[in-house]
C-alpha cells in the first residue's frame, strides 16, 4: 500500500510538472497550480513571528522587485519576479511554523529524497525520446553538434541544476546510511542515472554544482580518519574526468569552450558562452542610467530590452548578481546579499544531522546563481526543505539542551542541602 501511494504521488507530480510544456499567453501553465500553492502558503505565515532575520530580509527582497523604474511600464514582469522571490522565505516560514511533530519531521526528511529519485526517473521517458525534443544543440562543431539531454523540466540548464541537486541528495543519503540495504539498492542505481543523465544535458552549469556540492559536503567538517577515504575518492574522480576530458570531444569542448567551425552560426546559437561579454554590457547599461536607476533598478524586462538593442537578443544576464544590481539597484543589491549572509549564518550555525547537507544545497545554489541566474522553482524548494529541516531540528535540539541542563539543575539543588548535612 505504501509504494501504491508513492506511485500516485509521483504520478500527480509527473503531470503537475509536465504542464511547463505549454503556456498560455506566454506564461507556463504550472502558474495553475504554483500561484495558488503561493497563496495557500501566504495566508498560513501572514502575521506570524519571523524569528530569522534571514527570513525579513527576504519577504523585504521580494517587496523590493516591485519597485523599479520601469514598473509602471511593465509591471506583469515586476509582479512575476516578486512571487519568484517569495518561495523560498515562504516554504521556510511555513515549514517552520507547522512542522511540530517527531513523525512529521520524518517524514519531512524523507520528501526531499523522493524529490530527488522522482525528477531523475522522470527524464527517462525523456532520454528516449518517447515525449517529443528530447535533445537540444548545445555546441556546434565543424562535422557535428552536441545535443544535450532538455528532459522533464524543458530546458537543459534548469534538468542539469536539479539532478545536480538531485544526486548530491542521494549521495548523502547514502554515505549517512539514511537507509536500510534494500532501500540503498534502489537508491544506487537511481543514483548513477542522473548522474549520467546531469553529464548529458552539457551544461556547465549542472557539472559546477554537482562538484561544489560534492566537495562541501565532504570537505566542510572531516575527522582525520576520513581523509584516506577522501582522496581515495578524490583520486578516482580526478582519474574518471581525465579520462572522459581526452576521450570525450563533446566533454573538452564544453569544458574548454572549443567553437572552432562556427564562423557561420547566428549570434544566438553561439552566445552560451559569452557569460562575461553579457555581464559587462548589462554594467554599462546601468552606468549610463540615472541616480533614481542606480537606486532601484530598471526591472527585468528593461534591462533585456536594453541588452537587446545593443547585441541583438534580449538574453538575461547570466549571472543572478549581476541581474540583481541592474534590475534591483543598490537597495535591492544590498538587501539580496544580507539575506544570503544571514541565511548562511543561520544553516551553518544550526545543531542539525543535515547541516552538511544543508549548507551543500546552499553553496550549489550560489553557484547557480553566479553562473546562470536565480529562480529555479525546483532549486529553490530542495533548498528551502533543507533549511526548515535544519532550522527544525535545532529548535528541537536546543530544546533537549535546555530541559537537560534543568534537569541537572533541579538534581543539584535537592542534593546540595542533603549534601550539606
Amino acid at each position: 500500500m505504501k509504494y501504491i501511494e508513492i506511485g500516485f504521488w509521483f504520478l500527480i507530480f509527473f503531470v503537475a510538472f509536465y504542464l511547463k510544456a505549454y503556456t498560455v499567453g506566454g506564461q507556463e501553465m504550472v502558474y495553475l497550480w504554483k500561484l495558488p500553492l503561493l497563496l495557500f502558503l501566504i495566508s498560513r505565515v501572514v502575521g506570524q513571528e519571523t524569528r530569522y532575520a534571514f527570513l525579513i530580509l527576504a519577504y523585504l527582497f521580494a517587496a523590493k522587485n516591485l519597485v523599479n523604474v520601469s514598473f509602471f511600464k511593465f509591471p506583469v514582469d515586476s509582479i512575476i519576479n516578486f512571487i519568484k522571490y517569495l518561495t523560498i522565505p515562504l516554504f521556510v516560514h511555513w515549514l517552520y511554523l507547522n512542522i511540530n511533530s517527531v513523525g512529521a519531521l520524518k517524514r519531512l526528511r524523507l520528501i526531499p529524497v523522493y524529490m530527488a529519485a522522482f525528477f531523475i526517473i522522470c527524464n527517462v521517458p525523456y532520454y528516449f525520446g518517447v515525449f517529443s525534443a528530447p535533445v537540444t544543440t548545445m555546441l556546434w562543431m565543424e562535422d557535428t553538434k552536441l545535443d544535450g539531454l532538455i528532459g522533464f523540466l524543458g530546458a537543459p540548464h534548469y534538468t542539469s541544476a536539479v539532478l545536480a541537486v538531485a544526486c548530491v541528495v542521494l549521495v548523502d543519503f547514502l554515505v549517512k546510511r539514511r537507509g536500510d540495504l534494500r532501500i540503498n539498492l534502489i537508491v544506487i542505481p537511481i543514483l548513477l542515472v542522473g548522474v549520467f543523465f546531469l553529464f548529458k544535458t552539457y551544461t556547465r552549469t549542472g557539472w559546477l554544482m554537482f562538484v561544489v556540492g560534492i566537495l562541501v559536503l565532504f570537505l566542510r567538517r572531516i575527522s582525520f580518519k576520513d581523509l584516506g577515504k577522501i582522496a581515495a575518492v578524490g583520486v578516482v574522480l580526478v582519474i574518471g574526468l581525465s579520462v572522459l576530458f581526452q576521450t570525450n570531444e563533446g566533454f573538452r569542448r564544453r569544458i574548454m569552450d572549443d567553437r572552432a567551425g562556427q564562423e557561420d552560426k547566428s549570434a544566438y546559437e553561439t552566445v552560451g558562452s559569452g557569460r562575461l561579454q553579457i555581464a559587462e554590457i548589462y554594467l554599462e547599461n546601468l552606468y549610463q542610467s540615472n541616480f533614481v536607476t542606480y537606486l532601484v533598478g530598471m526591472g527585468m524586462e528593461e534591462s533585456q530590452r536594453r541588452y537587446e538593442k545593443k547585441d541583438g537578443m534580449p538574453l538575461f544576464a547570466h549571472n543572478g548578481f549581476i541581474q540583481t544590481l541592474v534590475d534591483n539597484g543598490l537597495i535591492g543589491f544590498a538587501l539580496y546579499l544580507l539575506f544570503l549572509i544571514t541565511l548562511y549564518r543561520a544553516i551553518s550555525g544550526s545543531q542539525s544531522s543535515h547541516n552538511q547537507l544543508t549548507v551543500s544545497v546552499f553553496f550549489m545554489f550560489l553557484s547557480c546563481l553566479a553562473t546562470q541566474q536565480a529562480n529555479y522553482f525546483l532549486v529553490d524548494v530542495f533548498l528551502s526543505i533543507y533549511i526548515g529541516i535544519a532550522l527544525i531540528e535545532n529548535r528541537i535540539n536546543q530544546y533537549v539542551d535546555y530541559k537537560r541542563k534543568s534537569e541537572a539543575y533541579e538534581d543539584l539543588e535537592h542534593t546540595a542541602p542533603a549534601y550539606r548535612r
